[in-house]
């Protein structure tokens, strides 16, 4: 593969956000190291179409979100619908938030097309795409505080580039644009699953997922919780694979949340919370897709696991009386 996710995310950052901030309710910062900091929903308000490019170029250019509607209980509520081409590259070489890096004491979790140059994690070894692009990165980081000088100096020496070299795009969940973002992730939680079991990344040959967006709230906690949520008892993703019908009927039990019973259908927050509000202490198990339908190239088979909750949606975001 000789294309690059990071000049793809490039483009779409130079040619479609920069030139429209004040449309999209953005803005960019130069820092005094060169490095570039989109505020995509951090001060700004930033929403619906800042949300789609910051998921897209997150995607390196591989992905396309576009918004939809789910029904949820009475209500008729946006969703997130996103469709991937070579989807194990752009999710597992770009879009998990897997990187890690310590920057004043605190744990900061990034994703982005960066990931691919190199193989920054297990993950984006986990495939053999390695991006050709040596001197420019797209970095996306989920935070309530812009990135400074520190920050991206730090992370464009991870890279092994300079910092005039990166774009690092960041939003906090308690926007739309930032809850745009993380519903998205549809697709994205089920790829690192996979590979936990063994299953071959690249036997999905197309992928596409959905996931409700609503309940946002301006309190950071409170939003996470509930963006969460969406994911864990309303996403669906669906798989299309080139693969013998013996290896997904292999990984097919407990890949889904609902393997989680002792805990299932408790809201996202409340389980956030007994993990102390750190994301390094919540069980591996609890970070795992609502429900997956593999659909199989070989024998037209379609397998599924998982299954979606939408009374524990209804109760996270209307209270128990609705």
């Amino acid at each position: 593969m000789t294309f690059s996710l990071n000049q793809r995310a490039v483009k779409i950052v130079e040619q479609e956000i920069l030139p429209d901030q004040d449309r999209l309710q953005i803005k960019a910062h130069q820092l005094s190291n060169g490095a570039v900091v989109i505020d995509m929903g951090v001060r700004e308000k930033a929403g619906w179409r800042a949300g789609k490019l910051f998921t897209e170029s997150c995607l390196g250019g591989l992905g396309r979100l576009d918004f939809t509607v789910m029904q949820i209980g009475p209500h008729l509520v946006p969703a997130a619908s996103v469709t991937l081409d070579r989807p194990a590259v752009a999710e597992l070489s770009a879009h998990d938030a897997i990187y890690v890096l310590e920057i004043h004491g605190v744990r900061t979790t990034f994703s982005g097309p960066f990931r691919s140059i190199g193989g920054m994690d297990a993950y984006a070894r986990s495939t053999s795409y390695r991006d050709p692009c040596g001197d420019r990165a797209v970095a996306h980081l989920q935070t309530t505080q812009l990135p400074d000088e520190e920050t991206t100096d730090r992370l464009a020496r991870a890279i092994g580039i300079p910092p005039s070299g990166l774009y690092l795009l960041a939003a906090r969940t308690g926007t739309i644009a930032g809850a745009v973002q993380v519903c998205a992730r549809n697709v994205e939680q089920t790829f690192p699953t996979l590979v936990d079991r063994g299953f071959d990344p690249d036997c999905v040959v197309q992928a596409a997922g959905t996931a409700p967006i609503f309940g946002i709230a301006d309190d950071e906690n409170e939003s996470y919780g509930r963006v969460n949520d969406c994911l864990i008892y309303g996403q669906e993703t669906h798989l299309w694979v080139d693969c013998p019908d013996e290896d997904i009927e292999r990984v097919l039990p407990g890949l889904t949340f609902d393997k989680n019973k002792d805990i299932y259908g408790l809201s996202f927050g409340e389980l956030f919370a007994r993990s102390g509000c750190n994301w390094s202490k919540v069980p591996r198990d609890w970070d795992a897709p609502c429900k997956i339908c593999f659909h199989s190239l070989r024998t037209g088979r379609d397998f599924t696991s998982g299954r979606s909750d939408h009374g524990a949606l209804l109760q996270s975001f209307l209270g128990k009386g609705w």
